[in-house]
């Protein structure tokens, strides 16, 4: 197995399986184009910024040839200009592509020595090679078998030092509809978060991790000094996760709003409460709670997640813009 290399290892990388095309005809792909952009923009939303593409593929997608004779730019045409699709297309134009899909430090690391195939085939897949080599999930039009169906199982053939070819069989992770997708959301998010080994290095990625989710209040300096042990930190990412999907689909109008049930239904492990009456009560207690957001207005962080040894996370939920503030992420704070 290829390390995660590059660029493209930073950025968490979708590979574009262009192996999945053409469909046979153009008359029935209007919904997976759509269900297409989809897939890719909820994948960005969770932390995968670029999709590696063969250099061999128009990086701007406009001669994508979808069809005998169509092409993507056939279809954009035809439906930019729809209040339906536009904003979507518009979105799906600003994910950045990286051509080729290996660069020069996956040549160091010896990238022709590493091979990927489909079981009984002798034919060399470059976009199975790339998932294979960088760990990430294909993102496949549903044509036909296998790229209907997840995972893709891939033969890796690696040449050894003692010059042996050594043969592994690896289930690739593909994503070729919308359902496939939130099937996957969860472990996608792990795998990325996972990543994830320092406090600084969580700020650094939260705007891709975390879109939904605003940090402000003290947690910005917690998180650049943190000192606390991985196991804490991997906790809080727990917590972090679920508090972005809940805002992803309060956004989406998938949940009518916040209650600390929403989140236990949505995998959170932890307890989560309010602050007690006494505590709100209290000036002194009251304003430690209480945190600015970035527009400059003071609230009360009072919602706050449990963890051992006495450590919370204290966040607010933004009614009006469906968005959670992160406020604090430190040790219990006085009662």
């Amino acid at each position: 197995m290829g390390p995660p290399v590059g660029e493209a290892a930073v950025s968490h990388p979708l590979v574009f399986n262009h192996h999945s095309l053409p469909f046979i005809s153009a008359d029935d792909i209007h919904q997976e184009i759509v269900n297409f952009l989809r897939i890719c923009l909820g994948a960005q939303g969770i932390g995968f910024r670029v999709i590696l593409v063969d250099e061999r593929i128009d990086s701007a997608w406009f001669r994508l040839e979808l069809a005998h004779g169509y092409f993507w730019q056939n279809w954009h045409d035809q439906n930019v200009r729809d209040p339906q699709y536009r904003d979507i297309i518009r979105a799906f134009l600003r994910i950045a592509t990286q051509q080729p899909l290996f660069t020069d430090k996956d040549t160091e690391e010896h990238i022709e020595l590493f091979d990927v195939c489909l079981p009984n085939t002798q034919e060399s897949l470059s976009a199975l090679r790339a998932a294979a080599w960088n760990e990430s999930p294909l993102l496949s039009f549903p044509t036909r078998p296998p790229w209907n169906e997840s995972p893709v199982t891939a033969i890796i053939e690696q040449l050894s030092e003692s010059g042996e070819v050594v043969s592994s069989t690896e289930e690739l992770c593909n994503l070729y509809s919308l359902e496939q997708f939130e099937k996957e959301r969860v472990g996608l998010q792990e795998k990325l978060s996972k990543r994830i080994n320092s406090g600084k290095e969580l700020l650094e990625q939260a705007q891709q991790l975390y879109p939904r989710l605003c940090f402000c209040g003290k947690s910005p300096e917690q998180l650049r000094a943190w000192a606390y042990p991985t196991g804490f930190l991997e906790q809080v990412k727990e917590a972090l996760a679920v508090l972005n999907t809940f805002a992803e689909y309060w956004h989406e109008e998938r949940i009518a709003g916040y209650s600390h049930d929403n989140l236990r239904q949505l995998g959170l492990r932890h307890e989560v409460s309010g602050e007690s009456t006494s505590v709100k009560q209290n000036p002194a207690r009251r304003k430690e709670r209480e945190f600015y957001l970035p527009n400059g207005e003071k609230m009360l962080f009072e919602n706050h997640v449990k963890f051992s040894k006495g450590r919370r996370l204290h966040f607010f939920v933004d009614q009006s813009e469906r968005v959670v503030f992160i406020g604090y992420i430190w040790t219990h704070l006085s009662l």
